[in-house]
């Protein structure tokens, strides 16, 4: 039974992070729960970590947590931000279950599922559509587009098409562009001046 999904605390110092760490471990044990071993980690993160990883000859720390890989960027003034990729573990699943679906629907009238299509898509926007991950999405629905065309040449019953006619087909009945749905460096409303 699952009593408790992932999370995360930040620290300012490692020593608390330790202790805090130290705390857990003794809280869980007694409700007769343990921390995952490999998904619990401490790491050094944010606006120095990349001149650490510099100095240190290493990569920079990045993380994985809901489905994307939080790594330590810079906004276009050169400023420390925390950047989200949609994580390649996530992506790849998100592809190859996009794939079986479309492998499925091969043998069925396009028009019955073109518009579940679309609307798959727009949900995987709707979650993975934030600040800095527009070349992840926009790969998705790359992918996306040459599996459905790969599908629809598969199909028994149908003369193929090549991509000029497939280009035609999107032109009509097009697929919703990849687009950034969360904006995580606008000002909050409360800080907007008048």
């Amino acid at each position: 039974m699952r009593y408790a999904d992932d999370f995360i605390f930040m620290m300012q110092y490692q020593h608390s992070a330790e202790k805090l760490e130290r705390m857990l471990r003794e809280r869980f044990k007694e409700f007769e729960l343990t921390l995952h071993r490999q998904k619990t980690r401490t790491i050094s993160f944010g606006r120095y970590e990349r001149q650490n990883a510099r100095r240190d000859n290493r990569r920079a720390n990045t993380f994985d947590f809901l489905g994307f890989t939080h790594y330590c960027g810079l906004s276009r003034k050169g400023k420390f931000l925390v950047g989200r990729r949609t994580s390649a573990k996530k992506f790849r699943k998100a592809c190859a279950k996009m794939n079986k679906w479309l492998k499925e629907k091969r043998v069925i009238r396009i028009s019955n599922w073109w518009p579940v299509l679309v609307s798959k898509l727009r949900g995987h926007y709707n979650y993975y559509g934030v600040s800095g991950n527009s070349q992840m999405i926009a790969n998705f629905r790359y992918r996306t587009i040459r599996a459905v065309y790969k599908w629809l040449n598969r199909r028994g019953d149908c003369k193929s098409c090549n991509w000029k006619q497939f280009g035609a087909y999107l032109a009509h009945y097009p697929l919703p562009p990849a687009r950034i749905v969360h904006n995580l460096y606008k000002p909050s409303p409360s800080r907007e001046t008048v």
